[in-house]
């Protein structure tokens, strides 16, 4: 009788875990000054994207601050503005950097548990390239959402969450569908993840994957809204970013997935559903 593992996961993940917590070792090791540097260098800071635009954020929270001396968020921002004017993020690398940084382990612990359980399913249906590029496009998609809505902050954004959402969106267009499954660790693939996915339109229209998207968007809503701290200073959690990186998953999904070969196990399904 064989034995399955407990885990039999796409190489890539792992891989990308062991990234993310090889960064954050490096950070735990580097003191809390080199630590900020990093954050603010690699992590997306909208303020930062704006003044390469033109804007005068900065030049604004140093007013703001010089007129109201006594406000200590205001303190600290104007702090940040002035370091980013000597020191600027790496802008446009941040855009993918900040995925790459967390603010602790178990911020990183969440991001990497859904990142098995989804991006485990869309790896193996649409190859390690073309993940890659979906995992760059939703962290991308999340950052510049959060930047349409925080144009003025200097508060580095950072953390796997958004471009984590765009690989769970993905996965959504066709976990749903016969014959698939959200297990991304079992060993009997055959026919798995190639089921067709749904059209664009109709993902909102199931009922299955309709529910899916109100309760991830309403447990979105409520923990951000409600500003559960992730550990970082007084960072809580970017639900925009997410939103972000979620919608952009389930747009570009129909242009990264691959076209579907025709199997006997795929025929077979098909003909059955008709």
């Amino acid at each position: 009788m064989r034995r399955e593992p407990i885990f039999n996961l796409p190489a890539l993940i792992p891989v990308l875990i062991g990234i993310f917590a090889l960064v954050e070792i490096a950070i735990g090791f580097s003191g809390p000054d080199i630590a900020s540097d990093l954050y603010l260098t690699f992590g997306f800071i909208p303020g930062d994207f704006a003044e390469h635009f033109g804007s005068d954020v900065f030049r604004a929270l140093e007013e703001a601050s010089r007129l109201n001396p006594d406000a200590e968020e205001l303190l600290g921002q104007a702090g940040i503005a002035s370091y980013l004017r000597q020191h600027p993020s790496a802008i446009p690398f941040s855009l993918i950097s900040y995925s790459f940084i967390h603010a602790g382990w178990p911020h990183l612990i969440i991001n990497s548990v859904w990142l098995m359980a989804f991006g485990s399913v869309v790896t193996r249906r649409v190859g390690t390239i073309r993940f890659l590029i979906l995992f760059a496009l939703s962290a991308i998609g999340a950052a510049l959402f959060h930047f349409v809505t925080h144009m003025s902050d200097v508060m580095p954004v950072i953390g796997a969450s958004g471009a984590v959402s765009g690989i769970m969106a993905a996965a959504i267009r066709f976990v749903f569908q016969p014959g698939e499954s959200l297990s991304g660790f079992s060993l009997d693939s055959s026919g798995a993840y190639r089921a067709p996915s749904l059209p664009l339109l109709k993902t909102f229209q199931d009922r299955r994957t309709l529910r899916f998207i109100l309760l991830w968007l309403a447990i979105n809503l409520l923990t951000g809204l409600a500003g559960i701290p992730l550990g970082l200073g007084e960072g809580s959690i970017a639900w925009e970013a997410h939103l972000g990186g979620f919608f952009t998953g389930i747009l570009v999904f129909s242009w990264i997935d691959p076209p579907i070969k025709d199997d006997p196990v795929s025929a077979a399904s098909m003909k059955d559903q008709w």
